[in-house]
């Protein structure tokens, strides 16, 4: 009954950290499609560059790296010597830094506003405005749910395959040492 009660909780465990990592998604999605886009801060009249007075991008960019930090740090760890499951495990974390790579720059070039002014042969020639490139919280939101899924992937692999080990006795490893 108390392995019933233990996975029960690993299961609502598992679906809490997947939700935390798919909220993290959702505000990278989000991100991207309500950033600062270069149409909305260039001056119709050529006097520089002029930003909206307040954007919830770098709140919601903040938000988005807590939930993805959140994400990582609760998963819970099994211990599985299947190497596709282990594969699995480690692209979860390569995609889990490039995810949070691309938030921070995102969040930190959000903070950047500016403009440039940019000279052609010596004389004034147009303004340069600093916003996001376009793709940055998209891609950061995509290796989110890579990441995501490929850790679902592994805890589901590793929780069914710990189940037919304490099911099977022949299955578990001897305490015997190999030498």
């Amino acid at each position: 009954m108390d392995g019933h009660n233990e996975q029960r909780s690993r299961v609502k465990l598992t679906i809490v950290v997947a939700m935390i990592g798919l909220l993290s998604v959702a505000l990278g999605f989000t991100l991207e499609a309500t950033k600062i886009q270069l149409d909305d801060v260039i001056d119709p009249y050529g006097q520089g560059c002029t930003y909206p007075s307040h954007s919830h991008s770098i709140t919601l960019g903040v938000l988005a790296i807590v939930a993805l930090l959140a994400f990582r740090v609760y998963c819970p760890e099994t211990r599985n010597s299947s190497s596709m499951v282990q594969l699995s495990r480690y692209l979860s974390w390569v995609a889990w830094f490039v995810a949070m790579i691309f938030y921070i720059f995102g969040v930190l070039m959000t903070t950047k506003q500016g403009d440039t002014l940019e000279y052609v042969d010596g004389f004034e020639s147009y303004y340069s405005c600093n916003v996001v490139k376009p793709g940055i919280f998209g891609a950061g939101a995509s290796f989110a749910l890579t990441s995501v899924i490929l850790e679902n992937v592994y805890l589901v692999v590793s929780q069914q395959q710990n189940d037919k080990t304490t099911s099977d006795p022949s299955t578990q490893p001897s305490n015997v040492a190999m030498c």
